[in-house]
C-alpha cells in the first residue's frame, strides 16, 4: 500500500519537475543567456569577488487563437497543464493531499486532485480530451483504491 502512494507520489513529483523544466527552457530559448566571465588563471575557481548574480526575468506571453492553432498538441497539452495548476480548486486540491496523514486519506485525496486537475485541462483544452482521458486513466490506475 505504502508502495503504491509513493508510485504516485512519485508521478507527480516527475510531472512537477518536467512542469519546472519546461518552464525553465521556455524562457531560457526566448532570452539568450549573457556570457559567463573567463576563469582566473590561477585555479582558484572558488573565488566570486566582483561578480554580481543575474537576475532572471521571465516574459509572460499569451496566447492568441491563431497561435493555438499552429502550436503542437505536446505544446496545447503542456500550457493546459499550466494553466490548470494554476486553479485555485486544483491548488486547494494539491495541499490537501500534501496534508493527508495516512495511506488511505492520501489515496482519496490524490484521485480528487487528479481529476480535478484533468477535468480542468478538458475545460481549458477541449481538442485534448482524448489525450487528457488517457493520461487521466493512467495516473489514476497508479493510485490504489
Amino acid at each position: 500500500m505504502r508502495r503504491n502512494l509513493s508510485s504516485a507520489f512519485t508521478f507527480l513529483l516527475l510531472a512537477t519537475l518536467t512542469h519546472a523544466a519546461e518552464t525553465s527552457s521556455t524562457s531560457s530559448s526566448q532570452a539568450k543567456p549573457a556570457p559567463r566571465p573567463a576563469e582566473s588563471s590561477s585555479g582558484n575557481s572558488s573565488s566570486k569577488e566582483g561578480s554580481k548574480p543575474r537576475k532572471v526575468t521571465k516574459e509572460k506571453t499569451s496566447i492568441t487563437p491563431g497561435d493555438k492553432a499552429s502550436q503542437s498538441e505536446d505544446e496545447r497539452f503542456t500550457s493546459a497543464r499550466k494553466a490548470a495548476y494554476e486553479d485555485t480548486r486544483v491548488a486547494e486540491l494539491r495541499v490537501k493531499v500534501d496534508a493527508s496523514k495516512n495511506d488511505e486519506s492520501a489515496n482519496k485525496a490524490m484521485r480528487a486532485y487528479l481529476k480535478a486537475l484533468y477535468g480542468k485541462m478538458r475545460s481549458i483544452e477541449p481538442s485534448l480530451e482524448e489525450r487528457i482521458n488517457m493520461t487521466e486513466a493512467a495516473a489514476l490506475r497508479a493510485i490504489p483504491q
